[in-house]
């Protein structure tokens, strides 16, 4: 018996482009805490000088929460404080959220391809990097949120090609489903979460159904090396469309614009 053959990222393997695309949101994101402490007012001067198209500059809090034990009287205490930047670019469909553990970068509307959106998020990254001078980054991410609307009367098969699981006993499908599942990508240093769940839609009728399915490829073994940093992107952006493409059927396909 022939051993299973060894999986291989495979760049000369081409995806469909689709000129109706679900991606509902993109995201780019560095897990990488800063090594020295960010100062409100001095930050956003630096990130207006720098970053100019991005003018709508808005605060982010956090919440700490503490409690004290003593005993004869235990204690709640809540704090929020400032925890740093969301960013949106004159049009509105860039945002970059830049804090004191990393920044996320994310494209909210219409997906305008991968190259683009790359450069971009690198050309904030390294904004990011001159500004809080990250010594190690724990985590990259790429992750692609896909919003697929199914009408009251299709299945989920007509969209996917691995349906919910039925129930035993009374075979019938689930009304709602949330699945998440995690791999690791033998022979590279990449994990996956694939979520695929269904909600009701919120902005269009009662007839609707949303179908989401959410792609994050992730890995802990970040390089600093710039050319190295595109290859792992390109690499995680090939493994999203895989498994994309290897889920959906042809209907999918052609009602997307293939």
């Amino acid at each position: 018996m022939s051993a299973p053959s060894q999986f291989a990222i495979n760049f000369s393997e081409k995806f469909p482009s689709l000129t109706n695309s679900p991606i509902l949101e993109a995201v780019i994101h560095w897990d990488a805490p800063t090594s020295k402490s960010l100062e409100q007012t001095s930050l956003k001067e630096k990130l207006t000088n720098r970053l100019p198209d991005y003018p709508i500059i808005q605060p982010q809090y956090g919440v700490e929460v503490k409690i004290d034990t003593p005993i004869d009287m235990p204690q709640f205490l809540q704090k929020t404080q400032w925890s740093g930047f969301r960013l949106e670019n004159i049009s509105q469909n860039y945002v970059a959220q830049f804090n004191n553990t990393g920044i996320a970068f994310s494209r909210i509307k219409s997906y305008e391809g991968w190259e683009n959106f790359k450069n971009e998020a690198l050309r904030i990254w390294n904004t990011f990097v001159e500004l809080a001078e990250p010594e190690t980054t724990r985590r990259l991410g790429v992750r692609f949120i896909n919003r697929i609307l199914v009408k009251q009367d299709e299945s989920i098969s007509t969209y996917l090609k691995s349906e919910p699981y039925r129930l035993s006993g009374l075979e019938i499908s689930p009304k709602s489903f949330f699945y998440q599942d995690t791999y690791q990508v033998a022979g590279y240093p990449y994990q996956i979460n694939l979520v695929r769940t269904i909600q009701p839609n919120q902005t269009g009728s009662g007839s609707e159904q949303a179908l989401i399915i959410d792609i994050d490829v992730f890995t802990n073994a970040v390089s600093s090396i710039q050319e190295d940093l595109n290859q792992q992107l390109a690499e995680m952006r090939w493994l999203k469309n895989k498994i994309f493409f290897s889920n959906i059927t042809n209907t999918a396909l052609n009602n997307f614009g293939s």
